[in-house]
């Protein structure tokens, strides 16, 4: 190898780097900005295609947001019924669970009930037999 293929790696100028880099959605090329002068010549065509694929690249990044954003949605929404649906489960555990606490209770004092309306009874037979022997 001679030196002419190690040093092979050609010298860029300032110039030459500048035209090789790429263009931004957001930079106007520096051809397509016209002068006072050139306003007649100048290549509308060519401003209205750079305008059209600056505007169509946009367009695309909008439509993959929105995606993105849908598919998100659908994840909260899943995730937001999904929580609905447990308090729901669980609220009407807690109705059933207080339903069975209020008929047990209902159950209980209808027990009483019957056994003090039986001691009344009972109460009322033993003064009636007392009464029947204190009269002989």
């Amino acid at each position: 190898m001679d030196t002419a293929d190690k040093n092979d790696s050609t010298q860029y100028s300032p110039q030459m780097l500048q035209g090789k880099r790429s263009i931004s959605v957001y930079e106007v090329p520096g051809n397509l900005t016209p002068s006072f002068e050139g306003l007649k010549d100048y290549d509308w065509g060519r401003l209205q295609e750079h305008y059209a694929n600056a505007m169509e690249k946009h367009g695309t990044a909008e439509e993959d947001l929105r995606a993105q954003i849908s598919k998100l949605l659908e994840v909260f929404m899943a995730w937001s019924q999904t929580t609905v649906v447990r308090d729901e489960a669980r609220a009407l555990k807690r109705f059933k669970t207080q339903m069975q606490h209020v008929q047990n209770s209902e159950e209980d004092l209808e027990k009483k009930r019957k056994h003090y309306v039986n001691v009344v009874k009972a109460f009322e037979s033993a003064l009636a037999l007392l009464n029947d022997r204190v009269r002989p």
